[in-house]
Parts: structure tokens; C-alpha cells; sequence
């Protein structure tokens, strides 16, 4: 190949790599993308710089463009180290210590080669050799140089090692974007030896070139691979810094990624090494999650969990994920905390349900499981009966020993019927000083008993204030289905109200049966 066509393939490679380097800028924001623009970046002005080198034709003007070269040529190691790390997701354990470490001798590089003049160990000498088809850069290594080479072949080492991890564990349909991204790597390594060698043309670098050429196969990746579609959608859109915990699965519903929040919730199951397995595998204890998968977009399940010793209530939902073709390729499962606002909830229906002061049952909730019970009775043809109760005298306990008494009072009558009822009754305050119980599937003699039962129990409730003791009776009236035709709740509390006042006139803390006429 003549001299002067290799500064024209220098050029035009250095110009796609500077296309690719603002397109991939262009493209979905990510720290993958970015680590790929700044690599193209820094190969194109490589090329770029390497192209002017041999165009030159005196030592000065080589050893300048020789600079300029070497704005990009430390930090193509470094930056390739970052590309392979944040593709493969392991961005965990990069810190702004190993950051800096990983760039630090990048930068020294760049300052030797820039101050060479001053101390001479980066290039012991350097100078024009003629004897080729065109002048060319000679040079003796320094010590800078030296160390250099050495980060140079460790870089792309570990980085090669790192995809080549990644793809014995990832899922096989992933397998043909990280196997791009190693041949890659591997191209521009081999470019690296060859010229560390000199098995190639004398004092002619051919990196730049296959450094070049290495970059359509990101390209590949990108275009056909969806290399940046697919892993910085799942780590950056979705992940790691969300609360939600997520997984991303393939449309064979493998595992393609996990967040610190899933791992954090179910460490057993989603880690690293996970990637690549079969969901329905992993979740097999976890029955209630792996539905989501045979429910209808858009739906959603709740199902509790626990995460550091703390019962939460996660609502999960599945989401698909497409490409620019609109082609789905992957599943966003999301777990949502929704403790919060469950608890919130459940303190809503609690203040719509339960009588504030009394914790039991309120007129409105009452009223509604009452009707339940009645719809139950008529569909079974069993009893239903209705005790409605009220407390004697006891606008005579709040004028006397006052509203804050009279509340104790309540709230005391209320446990201590409700310890004496059965757990399928339906127990309320219908109002003041009133209270209803609905007893299912029970006859007229056992509601009698029910009610006498609980009158006796009130006239012996012990009742203190200021050390005296106060006497509570209750007057209560029955009622129910037996021998009606069709009757209602509204109808058997009429007729419990009747009798209960008929009580009331026979002088109070007595029990008194409706009779049907």
C-alpha cells in the first residue's frame, strides 16, 4: 500500500469515527453511550492527527501532530475499560476512586508526551526516517512510553476478559451483540501487538486504522445487535437508582438484568449470576409474582413481601419494551412499594367502616353487612335475628359525671359485648347510645337467651368514677325473620325499636320480644 493513500484511509476513518461519536450523542442518554462517544472520539482524532503526521515533511512539523495524536491516544485504554464495564453492567463497583485510577496514567501519559522535550523520558529520541516510501517517525522508547504500553495491553485485557464473562453468562438471544462487542475489542488488541511487534511495515502505525475499523463493528452492534437499545435502557431508564425494584426479562422470559432494589428484596433469586436464567425457574417459590406473566397487559397484582425484616405490600406490573422497529424485546417487571398507600387506605376504609370511639362497627358499615346476613337468610331459608340495645339513663350518666365519663362508658360497653358475642354476629353503634346486633342462623329462643345474657352482664359490669361505683343497665328489644314473609332489615329494626320501648315503659333493664301480630 502506498504512503500517500494510507493519510486518505486515515481521513475518511477519522471522519466516520467523529460521525459515530456525535450520532451515538445523539441517541438515548446513557454513561454506555457516552464512554462509546468519547472513545470514537478520541480514535478520530488519532486517525485525524496520524493522517497529518505522514503528510509532514520535517521532523517539527511531525513530532506537532504527533501531540495533537496523543490528545486521544491515552485515553482510548481507559475509555474502552469504561465501555466494556458499563456494558456489561458491573458500573457498582466503579467509583470516582477507581474512576481516577483508571485515568490517572492516561494522564500522566498525555503530560510526558507533551513535556518530552524538557526530560526525554517518553521519547529517548525521535527522528525522520527516509528510507521508506515516505518520511516517517522514528523513535526510541522512554520509561513513560514503557508504562504506557504496559496499561495499554492490561486495558484491553481486562476488558476483553470482561465481555468474555459476560457472555458465557448471558442469555443466548443477547449472545450475538456481546460477541460484537469482544471481536471488536479483540481487532483493535491484535492491531496493538502487531505494532508493538513490528511484524507490520517499518515505523508505520497501523493502529489508527484498525482502530478504525473496529468501530463499525460497535456500529454493527448498534444497528443490527441493538447493543445501545436493549442493556442502557434496562440500566439507566429503569435501574439502579429506582426504588421500585425491576427485572427485565427476554420475550423467552430469561433474565436480562435485575436493580439493587430487586436484589435487595429477594437476594436469593435475582443477583449477577441470575442473568440468563429462566424467570419460571427462579420465582418457583414465589407462585403469586410469576402470575403476572399470564395476566393481560395492564393488569396489575398486589402481593406482600418482606425486605429487611419488614412486611411491605408491592404492587407489580408488566410492561413490554420494544425497539425502534417496534419490535418488543424484552418485559419491564416492576415491583412498586405500595405499603404507604395501603396503609392509607386501609385507615380510609377504617374511618368509613368503624365508629371512632367505640371501634366497633358504625351505622353505615353495620346497615351493610346486616343486609348481606338478610340476603343469606332469604337464599338459605335459616333464622336472622335482631337485638337492638340502648343504654338506660345515660343522658342522666353524661349530665352528672360529664361527656367524658359518658365516653368511657361507651367504649367500655362495647368490648364487653362484643367479648360475649359469637364472631360470625354483626356488632354496631346504631346511634348515641344505641347499639344493633345481627345474630345469622339463629332461632327466637337462642336471640331470647343472647339478650338476657347481655342484660345481665351490663347490670354487673363494674363501673367506677372517683371511686364510686356507677350502675349501667341496658334495655334491649328482639326481633326477627321468624314467621315473616319477606322481610327487611329496616322492617326487623322497626320492630326491635317497638319492643325496646315497650321495655323502656315496663321500668328498663329488661328484655323484651316483638310479638308479630
Amino acid at each position: 500500500m502506498e504512503i500517500k493513500i494510507i493519510p486518505i484511509l486515515l481521513f475518511l476513518s477519522g471522519g466516520f469515527c467523529l460521525f459515530l461519536s456525535l450520532y451515538a450523542l445523539s441517541m438515548r442518554r446513557s454513561a454506555l453511550i457516552h464512554s462509546f462517544s468519547l472513545f470514537a472520539g478520541a480514535v478520530s482524532v488519532y486517525a485525524f492527527g496520524y493522517g497529518a503526521e505522514l503528510l509532514s515533511q520535517n521532523l517539527a512539523t511531525i513530532l506537532f501532530w504527533s501531540k495533537i495524536q496523543y490528545l486521544g491516544i491515552p485515553f482510548i485504554p481507559g475509555l474502552i475499560i469504561l465501555v466494556a464495564i458499563y456494558y456489561t453492567g458491573r458500573q457498582e463497583a466503579l467509583s470516582r476512586f477507581r474512576l481516577a485510577l483508571i485515568f490517572i496514567i492516561p494522564l500522566i501519559t498525555l503530560i510526558a508526551r507533551l513535556s518530552n522535550p524538557y526530560h526525554f523520558l517518553f521519547y529517548h529520541t525521535a527522528v525522520v526516517d527516509f528510507s521508506g516510501p515516505g518520511p516517517m517517525l522514528s523513535i526510541t522508547p522512554g520509561p513513560f512510553y514503557l508504562v504506557h504500553v504496559a496499561y495499554s495491553n492490561i486495558s484491553w485485557a481486562c476488558a476483553s476478559f470482561l465481555l468474555l464473562i459476560f457472555l458465557v453468562r448471558t442469555a443466548p438471544s443477547f449472545r450475538k451483540q456481546t460477541l460484537s462487542m469482544l471481536i471488536a475489542s479483540s481487532i483493535q488488541w491484535v492491531g496493538y501487538v502487531i505494532y508493538l511487534l513490528g511484524v507490520g511495515p517499518e515505523n508505520l502505525d497501523l493502529n489508527p486504522i484498525l482502530l478504525s475499523l473496529s468501530l463499525p463493528v460497535y456500529a454493527l452492534g448498534i444497528f443490527r445487535f441493538y447493543l445501545f437499545n436493549l442493556v442502557p435502557l434496562a440500566r439507566d431508564t429503569v435501574f439502579e437508582e429506582m426504588k421500585d425494584a425491576v427485572i427485565v426479562v427476554d420475550p423467552e422470559l430469561r433474565l436480562v438484568d435485575c436493580n439493587k432494589r430487586s436484589r435487595s428484596l429477594l437476594p436469593e433469586i435475582f443477583n449477577k449470576n441470575s442473568i440468563g436464567e429462566q424467570v419460571r425457574q427462579l420465582l418457583a417459590s414465589h407462585p403469586r409474582i410469576l402470575e403476572i406473566f399470564t395476566l393481560d397487559r395492564g393488569q396489575e397484582l398486589e402481593i406482600p413481601l418482606e425486605e429487611n425484616n419488614q412486611s411491605l405490600v408491592f404492587k407489580l406490573s408488566l410492561s413490554p419494551l420494544f425497539d425502534r422497529e417496534k419490535r418488543q424485546i424484552a418485559s419491564i417487571l416492576t415491583f412498586h412499594d405500595h405499603t404507604r398507600q395501603k396503609k392509607l387506605m386501609d385507615a380510609l376504609e377504617k374511618m368509613a367502616t368503624i365508629d371512632a370511639l367505640t371501634g366497633i362497627n358504625n351505622r353505615r358499615h353495620l346497615m351493610f353487612l346486616s343486609e348481606i346476613e338478610m340476603s343469606r337468610s332469604k337464599r338459605n331459608k335459616k333464622p336472622l335475628s335482631l337485638l337492638l340495645l340502648d343504654m338506660d339513663h345515660f343522658k342522666l350518666i353524661n349530665d352528672t359525671w360529664g361527656h367524658h365519663f359518658g365516653d368511657m362508658v361507651l367504649k367500655k360497653f362495647a368490648r364487653a359485648v362484643k367479648v360475649n358475642i359469637r364472631d360470625i354476629d354483626i356488632f354496631g353503634r346504631y346511634g348515641g347510645e344505641e347499639f344493633l346486633i345481627v345474630l345469622p342462623e339463629t332461632s327466637k329462643s337462642k336471640a331470647m337467651e343472647t339478650a338476657q345474657r347481655i342484660c345481665r352482664l351490663i347490670a354487673e359490669l363494674p363501673v367506677v368514677f372517683e371511686d364510686q361505683a356507677v350502675k349501667l343497665t341496658v334495655s334491649i328489644g328482639v326481633s326477627g325473620t321468624w314467621g315473616l314473609d319477606n322481610p327487611t332489615v329496616e322492617s326487623l329494626v322497626q320492630y326491635a325499636d317497638k319492643a325496646l320501648y315497650t321495655g323502656k315503659n315496663q321500668g328498663r333493664n329488661r328484655v323484651v320480644l316483638y310479638h308479630h301480630n
